[in-house]
């Protein structure tokens, strides 16, 4: 059988030679040194957490059900459909298990993305946006391995406004309103939210690990006091309402970041009838084009190429890009973009006609001139005293730096309805001049320019920034093949900042976060907005209108949160890819299960939604199955 090696325990020396090795740091070797000797008693470094034995002959030629992609969603529908133990299920991930050494600290994300954890994805070049970025053209990470993105991204976990998922259900996805929903939130979490964990909201024994951030700095306590002091209430934005200021609630435990992959397959994977092959790129669904069932799927592992039978259904998890790149290979989506591939259309669908996004922007950035946290540079926490806090679950290893989150309306906001923000304002308790080595710029795709001028300046300086995230983008783009190559990289047709408004809105976004930052509780710590301007905006006078809207369109971010690719809707709706339930329309036995099923961006962090489309798209396929 094909399974994962049981989970060990992360090397304390490991880590400390990565944090060594992210810092650059000439003075640290005589302490990696003294770590060594001190941590000679460590659990060696363990390989994977998902380790393969790739030569093992009992890769079964059919099982009940096939899951591509071990994404959040896909790592929750291997659970919950192998608990069946009369089902068989395999699931292909294109990547390899997770290292718990350098995925666990919350602190490390950027660097994780500039490894093979993340596919590397990049827009086309930008006319409006990313203009600060290399190439002009913004980082799509996208994750890749047991886990999927939540390996590597910010940890953040937010449902969204409730006006979302209703919004869907009046849409014709029968099953999909807030209150429909909200059991399934609760079914996930084993949530330990200090303020508000018996509201009624949270669920206590789901297998994904939420809690408010161990480490929380006086910059994030200021600007949640200062968001209510010009009248923001302080909410939970994961109870359905958003407008307001609160701590960031994430996805670790203890501090450590919790995924798809170890939240929901590291106890299970000698599960007789659970099969996980990593490192297995799936090339296409193999369909009948009599009957237009799928039947199972063919996919490339160790340079050789296997077919597998699904008896029962093949369901896509394999995220936005890739779940969509594979139904057009395998003859589902534009006929006439699959025949100018020579692609036979065996289902005429929009799959990829859409994607969107949520674009936002790096600042503004504030120094500190009186900080008690004192924190200035990554070599700070590459100590041995700020591992040890971190393996006790404590200290600045344990966040991603984003502490809290304010949501907001902006006079451009296209939605009337007034409980429903287009903008939200995550705080961070450092700036990219926190990292003194490439890590963060190769991560976020910043220019040389733009670093040198912009950033390093602040390194070894106590600063912090404000990131602005756009939730109702005006923007749309599409995702194409670019040819009948598996191994190609999909082609990206989206381009930020078309619409002015949007670019308004992020300007009213930095403005609000200007006038928190303005309150008595921000006196204390001294704080001064950074007044270097950014490369290419030089001629704006400094904190005008015009300069902040050059700004955003200079150091453009990009939050990995595309969707609707897959759309879901009935069959009336001619954007629709799948139904209400999930299933490819006019395809028997094909699923999609992930964040491109979302039919518009949502007000919340996608990375909650894949694991709560995992526990609804299990809980449908079990009742689908039994009715067969």
């Amino acid at each position: 059988m094909m399974r994962g090696a049981r989970y060990k325990s992360p090397s304390s020396v490991g880590l400390v030679v990565l944090l060594f090795l992210i810092a650059g740091l000439q003075s640290f070797v005589a302490g990696l040194l003294n770590i060594s000797t001190v941590l000679r008693s460590s659990v060696g470094l363990t390989k994977d957490l998902f380790e393969v034995n790739y030569g093992h002959p009992s890769l079964r030629q059919s099982y009940d059900y096939v899951i591509v992609g071990a994404g959040p969603a896909g790592c929750v529908l291997a659970n919950r459909l192998s608990e069946d133990s009369s089902k068989s299920v395999l699931l292909l991930e294109i990547g390899k298990g997770e290292i718990p050494v350098f995925t666990d600290p919350p602190l490390l994300g950027p660097t994780l993305a500039s490894t093979d954890f993340n596919f590397g994805y990049q827009t086309e070049v930008q006319k409006y946006g990313c203009q600060g970025m290399r190439g002009k053209r913004c980082s799509w990470a996208h994750g890749r391995g047991v886990g999927g993105s939540s390996i590597i991204n910010n940890v953040i976990y937010t449902r969204g406004n409730k006006r979302d998922y209703d919004s869907w259900a009046k849409a014709g996805n029968t099953g999909w309103g807030w209150e429909d929903m909200l059991p399934y939130f609760r079914k996930v979490e084993r949530a330990n939210i200090r303020d508000f964990d018996n509201n009624g909201f949270h669920g206590k024994n789901g297998r994904l690990s939420v809690e408010d951030c161990p480490f929380r700095s006086k910059i994030a306590q200021a600007f949640v006091k200062g968001a209510q002091e010009v009248g923001y209430p302080y909410l939970d934005y994961n109870a359905g309402d958003l407008i307001g200021v609160s701590y960031l609630q994430a996805h670790t435990f203890r501090g450590r970041r919790a995924t798809g992959g170890n939240a929901y397959l590291k106890d299970i994977v000698d599960r007789p009838n659970l099969h996980i092959m990593t490192r297995s790129w799936a090339t296409k669904v193999l369909i009948d084009p009599q009957t237009k069932e799928a039947t199972g799927v063919k996919f490339v592992h160790g340079k050789r190429t296997y077919s597998v039978e699904a008896t029962r259904e093949v369901i896509l998890s394999a995220g936005a890009f890739e779940s969509a790149k594979l139904l057009m290979l395998s003859g589902v989506g534009p006929a006439k973009h699959l025949q100018k591939h020579g692609i036979k259309v065996l289902q005429n669908l929009p799959v990829g006609k859409q994607v969107t996004e949520h674009g936002g922007v790096f600042g503004p950035v504030f120094i500190v001139h009186n900080d008690p946290d004192g924190l200035r540079s990554l070599e700070q926490v590459a100590t041995i005293s700020e591992f040890l806090k971190f393996r006790n679950g404590t200290g600045p290893l344990t966040s991603n730096s984003v502490e809290s989150l304010m949501y907001v309306k902006s006079p451009v906001a296209e939605d009337p309805d007034p409980g429903l923000p287009d903008v939200e304002i995550m705080q961070a308790f450092l700036s990219f001049g926190f990292d003194s080595s490439p890590a963060a710029k190769f991560a976020y795709q910043l220019s040389d320019e733009v670093d040198e001028a912009y950033f390093r300046p602040l390194n070894k300086v106590r600063a912090f920034m404000y990131l602005p995230m756009l939730l109702k983008a005006r923007a749309r783009g599409q995702v194409r093949l670019k040819s009948t190559n598996p191994f190609n990289h999909p082609e990206f047709r989206y381009q930020y900042f078309e619409d002015n408004r949007d670019v308004e809105a992020l300007v009213y976004g930095i403005l609000q976060a200007i006038r928190v930052t303005s309150q008595p509780s921000f006196k204390k710590l001294g704080v001064e907005l950074y007044a270097n301007k950014v490369p290419g905006c030089q001629q704006h006078k400094f904190n005008t209108l015009d300069y902040w809207r050059c700004h955003v369109r200079t150091l453009t971010a990009t939050f990995q949160h595309q969707v609707a690719t897959c759309k879901m809707g009935p069959s009336s709706d001619p954007e629709a890819v799948v139904d209400p339930r999930l299933r490819v329309h006019g395809i028997k036995r094909l699923r999609v299960a992930d964040v491109g099923v979302i039919p518009d961006s949502p007000t919340g962090h996608t990375s909650a939604h894949s694991f709560v489309i995992g526990e609804k798209a299990a809980d449908m396929i079990k009742e689908d199955n039994r009715r067969r």
